[in-house]
C-alpha cells in the first residue's frame, strides 16, 4: 500500500499540470534515446561511445538542435541511424503531437486533460479546433517529407556526389528529411560538412529543396495546418481564408529572412564573399540566412566569418524561428512583440499594436518574461562555459546561443569542450526544445489564485 500511494504522489507530482507532463515526456524519452544510442550495437565495429556524448546526442536530435561532440556518420552503423531518425522525427513535430495523431488514427476519444495538454505544447489559448490542426497539420508535414526524400533520393543517386547505393542515397535522405524538417542540422554522410561539398562542386538542387523542408519547418504547425485546410477547400470549390495569424507567421519569418540576408551580405561582402563568384557568394548568403535561426547545416566555413558576423548570427539564433514550430529561441513573435512593445511605450500608446491588431497585455507580459529570462539563462551559461573553457567570449556565446536556439551550427569547439561545459549545454538544449514557459511554469507548486488586492506604489526606474 505504501508503495503504491508514493508511486501514486511520483505520478501527481510529474504529471499535475501540462508544463511537467511535457517536462516529463521529453525527460524521459531523452533518456531512453540516450540509452539505446550508448547500446554497442548501435555504434561500428571498434567504437565506443560514452553514456555522456549519447545523452548530449539523444537531446540535441530531440530538442532538433544538431551539435555533436563527435561525428555521428563514423560512430553509428545502420541500426544507430534508424534510432537517430526517430529521435530527429519526434523532436522535430513533437511527442505530444505524434502521440495525439497516433490517437486520431485509431480513432481514440481524446480527453479534455489530453487536450489541454496537446493545446499546451502547441501554444494553443482555446482546446476548439485542435484535433483538427493537428490531422490537418500532420498530413502536410509528412507530405512534405515525402516529397523531400523522392527529389533527394534521384538527385544523389543520379549525381553520386561521392560513391553511394540506391539504399544508402534513401537513408540518407530520409534522415536529412527528419533532420531538415526538424531544423536539426544532423547529417550521416560519409564526408564531413556535406553542404560544404555540395557548395564547392556547384550542386545547388539539395541547398534549394533543403532551405525549403527548413523555412516549412520553420514557420510553424498552424500555417501547415491552414495550407491543408486550404487545399481541401479548392478541390471543394469552396472559399478559404488563412488566419491573421498564419499570415502574421509567415511575413515575419519571410522578413526576417531578407533582413538576415542584407545584413549577412554588408557584413563578410570585403570577408568571405569577395572571392567568390556572385551564383556561389548568394547561394552561400541565401543557405546561412535561412539556416541561421533554426537549423544547424552550413555551407560555408564559418570560423572565417568577421567577428561581428558571428555575433549577428548567434543573435539571430537567440531569436529563433516562429512559434507551434520545430525550431527553437525565445520565438520570432516574443521578440516582436518586446520591439513593438518598446515603440509603443516610446509613443505614449497604452496598447500593443502588431499591424492592425492590438496586443492583449497578458501576451505582452509573457513576450517580457521569455525574453528576460532567455537572456538570463545565456548570460549565465556563457558565464560558466568560459569560467571552464579557456575559449574566447564569441566561440563561448555563439556555442550557447546555437544550443538554446535549437540551431546546431558550432564554430567547432562543441568535441572539444569538458563534461561540464557539456552538462550545461545540455540543460540549455533541453529548456530551449520544451520553452521558457513551459520551463517556468513547470516549477509552479500549484496555481495561486489572488484573494487578497495589495494597495499600488509607483517606483523610480531607468
Amino acid at each position: 500500500m505504501i508503495k503504491i500511494k508514493t508511486l501514486k504522489k511520483i505520478k501527481i507530482f510529474f504529471f499535475k499540470t501540462p508544463a511537467r507532463t511535457i517536462f516529463t515526456i521529453y525527460f524521459l524519452f531523452a533518456l531512453v534515446g540516450s540509452f539505446l544510442l550508448w547500446l554497442p550495437i548501435m555504434h561500428k565495429s571498434g567504437v565506443k561511445v560514452s553514456y555522456l556524448d549519447s545523452l548530449f546526442i539523444s537531446v540535441s536530435g530531440l530538442s532538433s538542435t544538431g551539435l555533436s561532440p563527435i561525428s555521428l556518420a563514423d560512430t553509428f552503423n545502420i541500426f544507430g541511424g534508424i534510432i537517430l531518425i526517430i529521435i530527429l522525427q519526434v523532436g522535430g513535430i513533437g511527442i505530444v503531437l505524434l502521440i495525439a495523431s497516433y490517437w486520431v488514427f485509431i480513432g481514440k476519444k481524446i480527453t479534455h486533460r489530453e487536450r489541454s495538454i496537446i493545446a499546451f505544447e502547441q501554444n494553443q489559448f482555446t482546446m476548439k479546433g485542435i484535433i483538427k490542426l493537428i490531422s490537418n497539420a500532420i498530413i502536410v508535414i509528412f507530405t512534405i517529407q515525402f516529397l523531400y526524400i523522392v527529389m533527394m533520393t534521384t538527385y544523389l543517386f543520379i549525381k553520386q556526389p561521392w560513391p553511394m547505393s540506391f539504399l544508402e542515397s534513401l537513408f540518407h535522405s530520409v534522415f536529412l528529411a527528419a533532420s531538415g524538417f526538424g531544423n536539426a542540422g544532423f547529417e550521416m554522410f560519409p564526408t564531413k560538412n556535406s553542404f560544404i561539398i555540395f557548395q564547392e562542386k556547384g550542386l545547388y538542387f539539395p541547398q534549394i529543396i533543403t532551405m525549403l523542408i527548413i523555412f516549412i519547418g520553420g514557420v510553424g504547425f498552424w500555417p501547415l495546418a491552414e495550407v491543408s485546410l486550404w487545399i481541401k477547400a479548392k478541390f471543394r470549390r469552396e472559399k478559404f481564408k488563412f488566419s491573421y495569424i498564419s499570415k502574421l507567421f509567415v511575413i515575419l519569418h519571410a522578413t526576417t529572412l531578407l533582413i538576415t540576408v542584407i545584413i549577412f551580405t554588408l557584413l563578410e561582402y570585403n570577408n568571405t564573399l569577395n572571392l567568390k563568384s556572385p551564383l556561389t557568394a548568394t547561394f552561400e548568403v541565401l543557405f546561412m540566412s535561412v539556416e541561421v535561426r533554426s537549423a544547424g547545416f552550413s555551407n560555408t566555413n564559418m570560423t572565417l566569418w568577421r567577428e561581428p558576423t558571428k555575433l549577428f548570427m548567434a543573435i539571430l539564433m537567440f531569436i529563433g524561428a516562429a512559434p507551434n514550430s520545430s525550431g527553437g529561441g525565445i520565438r520570432l513573435t516574443t521578440f516582436v512583440l518586446v520591439l513593438s512593445a518598446l515603440y509603443s511605450f516610446g509613443r505614449g500608446r497604452k496598447q500593443v499594436f502588431l499591424g492592425k491588431k492590438a496586443i492583449k497585455d497578458e501576451a505582452v507580459r509573457r513576450a517580457y518574461t521569455v525574453f528576460s529570462l532567455g537572456f538570463v539563462i545565456m548570460f549565465l551559461a556563457t558565464f560558466l562555459i568560459l569560467l571552464l573553457e579557456d575559449i574566447p567570449f564569441v566561440i563561448a556565446f555563439f556555442e550557447v546561443m546555437s544550443a538554446f536556439g535549437t540551431v546546431g551550427l558550432s564554430l567547432n569547439e562543441t568535441p572539444l569542450l569538458s563534461h561540464l561545459s557539456k552538462v550545461i549545454l545540455v540543460i540549455v538544449m533541453f529548456i530551449g526544445r520544451i520553452g521558457i514557459l513551459t520551463f517556468i511554469q513547470m516549477l509552479e507548486k500549484k496555481e495561486t489564485i489572488n484573494i487578497v488586492t495589495y494597495s499600488e506604489i509607483d517606483m523610480m526606474v531607468g
